[in-house]
């Protein structure tokens, strides 16, 4: 690699120095860059800026990467030294080609997603450093990945609302909200719509995120997300058919609901489900005291709704009626799911209450 890059560049002066701003094509940056990752050296010494590469991330990315209106509009931040810089004015940088002209200070996962994942319509915006000390670029990565603020997943979620495309996500989110505002609901106020409390929405005992999540996960996989979107932005404004999408019905119940876009059968039918359990489990439901309707609680609850609403199915009866006389013996529990007895929080202890509630149905056929 002895060739050079002549890149266009915006001159931007900081505190810290001069950054030049510049586009690149996603394989010539992979081509020209090096990630320093944490590790120990022979004398024992931990060296490195960068944390290990997550792979679940790159995958999360790559899939993202195939939605068509894919965008990074953030810059990766990098680091070059006057070694490889073979001229420079007001308004170009000329840089070498090497497998270490840049190291990455922050978006390492981002670049990897293009690896082995050519994008021939995409331009990466690059932020380029020049002779920093291996501290200044510790520092850069430390503040970025420490003070930058989390956005609420529920208020993600929120977002979604505003999207003209008829995603599952979307059609989840305005099942959640008709259970929160439907006066006869059985959740009626107690999820967190809006992810905090105001006065016209007081705070719930459940997060939007966490109520709608394992809805979802009976809907599709996750990692179908932009494949499904994909479609939706091709048929638009027609809805898609989703001829080339076909799931098992008894692990992805709400899929079939969902291409007809019928959102009435799907909160009828949870409707019926979680009223029943309001009614046998009465000490428990919606009181601050128990798990049973905060994350914990409400995860062993649709893992429980899971398994009887097969039977539902096969019988063609998902009727209140069903649901209170299959789930009657689970009043002998009522007033007892507390973290006392499960567990404050977590997978084990949403699965401890599953599988007591799972028992104590089964000791009852």
């Amino acid at each position: 690699m002895n060739s050079n890059i002549d890149l266009a560049i915006l001159k931007v002066q900081q505190p810290i120095g001069q950054i030049y701003v510049a586009r690149i094509s996603p394989d010539k940056l992979l081509e020209m860059s090096i990630v320093d990752r944490r590790r120990i050296a022979a004398n024992d010494e931990i060296l490195g800026i960068q944390r290990e590469l997550k792979e679940e991330k790159v995958k999360q990315i790559k899939s993202y990467l195939s939605s068509v209106d894919a965008t990074f509009p953030n810059s990766i931040i990098v680091n070059t030294t006057s070694e490889f810089v073979i001229s420079e004015t007001d308004n170009n940088l000329v840089l070498k080609v090497d497998g270490s002209t840049f190291t990455i200070i922050d978006g390492q996962h981002r670049v990897e997603g293009f690896r082995d994942n050519e994008k021939n319509n995409f331009e990466l915006i690059v932020a380029i450093f020049k002779d920093l000390r291996i501290d200044q670029q510790a520092n850069i990565f430390s503040t970025i990945n420490s003070q930058q603020t989390k956005v609420d997943p529920s208020l993600n979620l929120n977002l979604e609302l505003n999207s003209k495309y008829y995603t599952p996500t979307k059609m989840m989110i305005e099942i959640a909200q008709s259970f929160n505002f439907d006066k006869d609901s059985p959740w009626v106020n107690n999820i967190r719509v809006l992810g905090s409390q105001t006065d016209k929405y007081p705070k719930g005992i459940i997060s939007l995120s966490a109520f709608v999540k394992p809805l979802l996960n009976l809907t599709f996989p996750e990692k179908d997300y932009y494949d499904i979107r994909n479609a939706l932005i091709t048929s638009y404004p027609d809805f898609a058919n989703f001829s080339h999408i076909d799931y098992k019905v008894d692990r992805y119940i709400f899929w079939g609901f969902y291409k007809r876009k019928d959102l009435e059968s799907i909160y009828k039918i949870l409707y019926n489900y979680f009223l029943a359990l309001n009614v046998l489990l009465d000490k428990d439901w919606v009181n601050e005291d128990s798990l049973l309707n905060k994350t914990t609680g409400y995860n062993a609850q649709i893992k429980l709704f899971q398994d009887l609403i097969k039977k539902g199915l096969e019988t063609n009866d998902l009727s209140y009626e069903f649901y209170y006389n299959t789930l009657k013996p689970l009043s002998k529990m009522n007033g007892t799911i507390t973290s006392e007895f499960f567990g404050a929080s977590g997978s084990k202890a949403s699965n401890e209450l599953y599988q007591e509630m799972k028992k104590t149905l089964d000791n009852n056929v």
